[in-house]
């Protein structure tokens, strides 16, 4: 029977509030779930989690009937009203309790994940080899755990997320990167399992140890390519990765895509409006006066930033209006705004993020069944993520919140959108469990740049302390030049002699670049 599993495995034991705990649990920690548990349900949630990804030994005694957490909830409010950090809670008791758990509720102990494997094919095993006996006989462990990397004298494994994908796919032996690459990336790539922050400073290689991760998982380890999904933050950033993983194919995505693709299977096929559409929309919404209608100014311009702060920054409308005196009237034509788009069957931009959170938060089933195909989360450029951006991946993410994040807290560019560092520093209350790595050489730039880089950057009051290193092969040579007391022409001209110069010399001009603090110098 169950009870006689390897250690490794880490299962636990389900009870009824007055059953008996069997002695191979007689030490382990006791988790109640009673109605105060589902009604506030985070402290039980963040213990069985713990347990969950450190796969510890616990006992779960029920005190109510578990039908009261099984179906996930609705939740019909704002994604703005919700914040980045919500989560529905309800959504990872139920998986936590079940799913590495023996259930002992009766006298006949019962390993739902060998009922569910027999359904595909297999049989039980009489010894004490494995839960199972796959097809050709051989006997193999169904694991419930975190999928990471277990111990190869257990024998062979299929992980239960095969199963819910109805297959018995064996867990092939771990194996190391193929790939040539240094140690701070191989450390990344080559993670066992479970949520990752990977810090990634610029020049650092972190396109490569996404793909190169993205292989490890498909190519070496056997994750299902329909439970893994890669988000990329744009359309060119996607095309690089694909561009790397063509012998494999991975699921990649753009943020926008990927909503507007959930949408599409939840609400039928919609209009994706451009800019100009928008712009009339928002007209026909708000009277301009005449005194706003100024040369050289664009009156619609506010409304449409005021838009985009308030679905992307998850901020209140009032708020937002309150706060600037060029959007009156805001507040009312949000909700305006929204229902018209709807009525139309038609998204902007924006909305591809903002209707898909709504959708994920509003209707518990659709939310459950989007989880399935987002079992594993690689996300590029986490810094860049906004609020809105930051609570539909962790939707999706969810029960298992299994997220590989790669970014840099330095190079945060859209914070007017509320992109925020603290996001990156907070990544394990996000992700729980996460493995911190850090990529710490630039193969990108001489030394003196890295230098005076890692310099200016220490200035920033909110962020990871790292270390930047020059690559082996980095040039120590760097040239520059100095105007001093000039003119902003006598600047101006000074670069373009210095700039001539160094072409005529044989300088590619793609080796230069030319960075001003006003678009009127360019």
């Amino acid at each position: 029977m169950p009870f006689s599993t390897p250690a490794a495995l880490g299962r636990g034991v389900i009870v009824l509030g007055d059953g008996t705990i069997p002695p191979a649990w007689a030490d382990a920690a006791v988790v109640d779930i009673d109605a105060e548990a589902v009604r506030s349900p985070r402290a039980v949630v963040t213990h069985l989690h713990q347990a969950w990804i450190t796969r510890t030994p616990i006992v779960v005694r029920l005190l109510v009937d578990p039908a009261t957490f099984r179906e996930p909830r609705a939740f019909l409010v704002e994604p703005w009203e919700a914040g980045a950090r919500f989560e529905p809670l309800l959504d990872r008791l139920h998986f936590l309790v079940w799913a590495n758990n023996v259930d002992a509720r009766t006298d006949k102990p019962v390993w739902w994940w060998t009922r569910k494997a027999e359904r595909l094919g297999a049989t039980p095993c009489a010894t004490d080899d494995g839960d199972i006996l796959l097809p050709d006989g051989r006997p193999a462990w169904v694991d419930g755990g975190l999928r990471d990397l277990l111990p190869p004298e257990l024998g062979l494994i299929v992980h239960r997320e095969s199963v819910d994908l109805n297959r018995l796919t064996v867990v092939p032996p771990a194996l190391a990167p193929t790939a040539e690459l240094a140690a701070d990336q191989l450390a990344a790539v080559a993670h066992g399992g479970g949520p990752a922050r990977i810090i990634a400073p610029a020049g650092s290689g972190k396109t490569r140890v996404l793909t190169e991760r993205l292989r490890v998982l498909h190519v070496q380890r056997a994750y299902e390519r329909e439970a893994t999904i890669a988000v990329a933050y744009n359309v060119k950033a996607r095309a690089e990765m694909e561009s790397r993983c063509v012998d494999f194919r991975p699921h990649v995505r753009t943020l926008n895509a990927y909503g507007q693709s959930l949408l599409n299977d939840a609400l039928g096929r919609l209009t994706v409006l451009d800019e100009r559409e928008v712009r009339r929309i928002v007209e026909g919404l708000v009277e301009i006066p005449v005194s706003r209608r100024r040369s050289n100014t664009d009156p619609l311009a506010p409304y449409l930033e005021a838009l985009s702060l308030t679905r992307m920054a998850l901020r209140d409308p009032d708020a937002v209006e309150a706060e600037r005196d060029d959007i009156p009237g805001f507040g009312a034509l949000f909700p305006r705004y929204r229902e018209l788009l709807k009525d139309r069957g038609a998204l902007d931009f924006d909305e591809q993020i903002y209707r898909t959170i709504e959708v994920l938060l509003a209707n518990g089933a659709f939310r459950t069944e989007a989880q399935r195909a987002c079992r594993h989360l690689l996300v590029d450029e986490f810094q860049d993520l906004t609020p809105a951006h930051v609570l539909m991946l962790r939707l999706l993410s969810l029960p298992e919140l299994d997220c590989f994040g790669v970014g840099d807290d330095d190079q945060v560019i859209y914070g007017h959108a509320g992109a925020d560092p603290q996001f990156l520093l907070e990544f394990d209350l996000l992700f729980p469990g996460a493995t911190p790595y850090a990529l710490e050489v630039n193969y990108r730039c001489a030394e003196p740049i890295v230098s005076a880089a890692r310099t200016m950057l220490g200035y920033n009051q909110v962020r990871i302390a790292k270390e930047i290193r020059p690559g082996p092969d980095a040039s120590t040579d760097i040239r520059s030049f100095e105007v001093t007391k000039a003119g902003t022409e006598q600047l101006i001209r000074g670069v373009v002699d210095q700039v001539q110069s160094w072409i005529a010399e044989g300088v590619p001009a793609s080796n230069i670049a030319l960075l001003t603090r006003v678009n009127a110098q360019l």
